[in-house]
């Protein structure tokens, strides 16, 4: 599969914003490399399918959070 066509060019723009995700060379491990800032710098990281779902889910609580409250 293609990366450029295979995701939404908003799937696209998120993943860029969160850390310049890209799919990595080793199609089975199913991971994105990126990298994340802390106290300590830049650095590599590595999601793979279930840490990306989990991501997704924690941001929904998130928001969902947010909308409770504002009510």
């Amino acid at each position: 599969m293609d990366w450029k066509t295979g995701i939404s060019s908003l799937a696209h723009m998120w993943m860029n914003f969160l850390g310049g995700f890209c799919p990595t060379a080793h199609e089975q491990k199913r991971e994105l490399e990126g990298y994340v800032h802390d106290a300590d710098g830049c650095g590599k990281v590595y999601l793979d399918a279930g840490e990306l779902r989990e991501l997704a889910s924690a941001c929904n609580q998130a928001a969902d959070w947010l909308d409770k409250r504002a009510e």
